[in-house]
């Protein structure tokens, strides 16, 4: 008995992976992935205005999860596309998508440092403790995140020449670090975002449901994306990564034969 529930067991996991991998085959291809990405876009677009545009009152309160979601649920998000996809970019295509991302990210921040300002002040106006809630919790964790990422994307480009002042083999790691807190920020403000749409001041039934919903399909696709997306892998001497197709091979030079004796 025990024998054929594992059998059972193994069969429902052979044809779970089986699915996943024939889907996961499906988006790579270029309609899916382009799929994958205006998907991605819509709902930025859906998550970032229609928050507001429901919870803004002109409140001190207000300002806080509409901020919150055009810094997370828009510019980030679309920032942190912009940095998925720019893997497999090189030179001034490269350069131009680093670019956009930067101000992406630059506009994510404003409204980051708005947003925590609004709550912060409003908790002083109403005589209430600071980071008691969950959320309250989550939220410091990615506020501080939000600080520690953008700081190392602006040591990570290189046209700022901060880059090039650490030793050659830490380059390529200071991107890597770079790359996993950003995106490590990204998805913990989906999970603060979450924690928060709940709350009686933000609640709006079942359009909050359908918040919720995309907010957790925007970050899947997300991760499904970077996860199909061409690695990158650092060039020597702390060069920008390039894009790696076939695994590199060394050449061994022609030895001459040796003579039958």
């Amino acid at each position: 008995m025990f024998l054929q529930g594992f059998h059972a067991q193994s069969i429902v996991s052979e044809s779970f992976e089986g699915f996943l991998g024939r889907g996961l085959s499906i988006a790579a291809t270029a309609a899916g992935m382009r799929w994958l990405i205006n998907s991605i876009h819509g709902l930025a677009l859906l998550c970032a205005l229609s928050i507001p545009v429901a919870i803004f009152n002109g409140t001190l309160f207000s300002w806080h999860p509409t901020l919150m979601a055009l810094a997370f649920l828009g510019f980030m998000a679309e920032g942190v596309l912009t940095s998925i996809l720019f893997r497999s970019k090189e030179g001034q295509d490269r350069v131009r998508a680093i670019q956009r991302h930067l101000l992406l990210q630059a506009l994510a921040f404003l409204c980051l440092l708005g947003g925590f300002y609004a709550i912060y002040q409003n908790k002083v106006v109403h005589g209430k403790e600071h980071f008691k809630s969950v959320h309250g919790k989550f939220g410091m964790a990615t506020f501080i995140l939000g600080i520690v990422a953008p700081l190392g994307g602006l040591i990570s480009f290189r046209r700022m020449g901060l880059l090039q002042k650490f030793p050659d083999k830490m380059q390529p790691r200071i991107k890597w670090a770079h790359r996993n807190i950003g995106i490590l920020t990204w998805l913990l403000a989906l999970v603060t975002i979450q924690l928060a749409l709940t709350h009686h001041a933000v609640w709006q039934g079942w359009v909050t449901r359908v918040w919720q919903v995309a907010v957790v399909l925007l970050g899947a696709l997300v991760v499904v994306l970077a996860w199909l997306q061409p690695r990158a892998r650092p060039t020597p001497a702390g060069a920008d990564f390039e894009l790696v197709t076939e695994p590199t091979r060394k050449h061994t030079p022609d030895l001459p034969r040796t003579q039958a004796v």
